[in-house]
């Protein structure tokens, strides 16, 4: 488009050749937009552009900027330079990052709400109960592995039978 010599006295790069200057933009959505897109829609060009990492350059004071048919608007990206369209491949269309937070926000029936809190509540005490009933079966354990020790000691002998006791107890 920025070739094209019919969109000259609209669209052309700036004299550093790192971004492009769009003048009379409503001349050049009337113009230009239309044989190049299937709208003529400047917004939706702007769109576009975002769409694939270009950005505006604001290089002219808000009180000074200029409206309708002689606004101009000046777009950059790192890989669309003047004489480099071997980077022209490299400039890709932004990926669609997941709203993750839009699955937060979906709101449940009240029941189905008040269902869920119930359940949540009540994984909250079997969580409680087994960490308990965890601790006391440690406790028991020990209890097992000091009785086993003190019969060890009072039956040196049969120390063997004691360790394999503990064995199946899993100690």
């Amino acid at each position: 488009m920025i070739l094209d010599p019919k969109a000259a006295p609209f669209i052309a790069w700036t004299d550093m050749g790192a971004s492009f200057v769009v003048s009379s933009v409503t001349e050049f959505s009337k113009t230009v937009l239309g044989s190049h897109f299937k709208h003529n829609n400047f917004s939706s060009f702007v769109r576009q552009l975002n769409m694939y990492g270009f950005h505006k350059i604001n290089r002219t004071p808000r009180a000074s900027r200029s409206t309708g048919t002689d606004q101009t608007w000046e777009f950059s990206h790192p890989k669309f330079l003047r004489g480099r369209p071997d980077l022209l491949d490299e400039i890709k269309r932004k990926a669609l990052e997941p709203d993750l937070t839009a699955r937060q926000r979906v709101e449940l029936p009240a029941e189905v709400a008040n269902q869920l809190g119930g359940v949540e509540g009540r994984v909250e005490q079997i969580a409680a109960q087994l960490e308990a009933e965890k601790e006391k079966n440690q406790r028991l354990a020990l209890v097992v592995r000091q009785l086993c020790d003190w019969l060890a000691g009072m039956y040196p002998g049969q120390s063997e039978a004691f360790f394999s006791l503990q064995d199946m107890a899993g100690l």
